[in-house]
């Protein structure tokens, strides 16, 4: 799978997928996860325009089995996981803004009149 195809089923799933470390390592071409592997893909990912959980190279998985997070950071979606890794209190108000369950039911409530 190459980053592109990655960028794209990511898109599909709303923003974020969760994917197994070996499909990273092998859109970027690389025998091994290393930590220099790691952070080749870590800019690669910000160069599509996405980001992973873990977000450093030191914390990115050298099993290739692990699992990693990833997203697009425009996705609304990504947008709250950018600001998840920056405290503030912006940034804590952002977050409750984006789970808030009033504005939660609003939209369940949209969606079942439309359905």
């Amino acid at each position: 799978m190459t980053y592109e195809e990655l960028r794209a089923q990511v898109q599909d799933n709303h923003g974020v997928l969760t994917v197994e470390a070996w499909v990273l390592r092998d859109a970027q071409g690389a025998g091994r996860l290393t930590r220099g592997v790691n952070e080749a893909i870590c800019e690669t990912l910000a160069a599509h325009g996405m980001g992973a959980i873990p977000h450093t190279p030191d914390l990115m998985p050298t099993n290739q089995d692990d699992l990693v997070r990833v997203y697009t950071k425009e996705s609304a979606v990504g947008k709250v996981l950018e600001i998840a890794n920056i405290p503030g209190e912006d940034n804590d108000r952002l977050i409750i803004e984006s789970v808030d369950d009033h504005a939660s039911d609003i939209v369940q409530k949209i969606r079942m009149l439309v359905a």
